[in-house]
């Protein structure tokens, strides 16, 4: 991941990640047989690190302290500097993937997963479905923004206390107080 970190989905190929792991390419052609299969292996990874803090959960029964606990905890994870190359990823290869159908659907139908636990919980919790899409959109969007822009910046501190500030917000205005 740290040489995808360098090069942009465009531009990877299979010469370029075996030149700079410092291998054969025919070992990243035998491995993936394609470049898309390559490409592919690489959005899953991103979106497996952004997923999995809702492996095996079950957020909808959580009551409004342990889900912003839960959400507060998966937002920080994403901002680690470990996660920064994964992060750019999805928001590269999200943006593409609506004019490049080669790259599939892999970070939308991410994206549409995360709304989906959202909006579960909120439901759960007594808001009407349609005001649920409607939340859920906005904490997604807005974390995404977030972390776009933190993404840019590299501050993290200044983005966990902008979301800190704003779940606060969000969870009164979802939930009440």
């Amino acid at each position: 991941m740290e040489h995808v970190a360098t090069e942009p989905l465009s531009r990877m190929t299979f010469r370029s990640l075996a030149s700079a792991l410092g291998v054969s390419t025919y070992s990243f052609i035998y491995h993936f047989g394609s470049r898309q299969q390559m490409v592919d292996a690489i959005l899953e990874e991103a979106v497996r690190r952004q997923s999995e803090p809702a492996l095996g959960v079950d957020i909808a029964a959580f009551d409004r302290e342990q889900f912003a606990d839960w959400y507060r905890a998966a937002f920080y994870r994403s901002l680690s500097e470990s996660n920064r190359t994964s992060l750019r990823l999805e928001f590269e290869a999200g943006a593409l993937e609506p004019i490049d159908p080669d790259l599939g659907t892999r970070i939308t139908s991410s994206f549409r997963d995360w709304l989906a636990v959202v909006q579960r919980w909120l439901t759960t919790n007594g808001v009407e479905k349609k005001r649920a899409a409607v939340l859920a959109r906005w904490l997604a969007d807005t974390a995404a923004g977030l972390r776009f822009g933190y993404l840019m910046t590299g501050d993290r501190e200044k983005t966990v206390s902008a979301f800190d500030v704003f779940l606060g917000a969000y969870l009164r205005e979802a939930v009440g107080p």
